[in-house]
């Protein structure tokens, strides 16, 4: 699953961002948007938790509405639809690229959060800037 959702956030910042991301080592501090979405498999479930850097997000503004920034409940908004996006994205390149088949449920926005750094931790940077991390439990 992470695979799949690591690729899946890879080609969002490219092809809906315009923007290049790497992995990176470091982990993003303070107080993030974050979401959360369940994936259902065959034998597990598992719960994928998105963070967002506020800057991140104004690049999604950007992106969407051509604003750099957005109200908070237009940002709620975007913070669902992104991890949507990527989720939804990672189901298909899934099946493509392993044969793995499962569901996505409805992602929640747990609003504006301190980073909690438990689980297994991915971190995605644009520009050697620490944008999103993902952690999979």
């Amino acid at each position: 699953m992470i695979s799949s959702l690591c690729l899946a956030t890879h080609n969002f910042i490219k092809h809906q961002l315009r923007e290049q991301s790497q992995e990176t080592q470091t982990l993003l501090k303070g107080t993030l948007w974050h979401a959360t979405i369940p994936l259902i498999g065959l034998h597990e479930t598992r719960t994928a938790h998105f963070y967002f850097m506020p800057a991140f997000m104004d690049l999604v503004c950007m992106a969407m509405l051509g604003e750099e920034a957005c109200d908070e409940e237009t940002l709620c908004d975007f913070v669902q639809e992104t991890t949507n996006q990527i989720a939804g994205s990672a189901k298909i390149v899934a099946v493509e690229t392993q044969g793995t088949t499962y569901t996505i449920g409805i992602p929640e926005v747990l609003g504006l959060e301190p980073v909690e750094s438990n689980g297994t931790v991915y971190a995605f940077s644009i520009d050697n800037t620490p944008m999103l991390y993902i952690a999979l439990h």
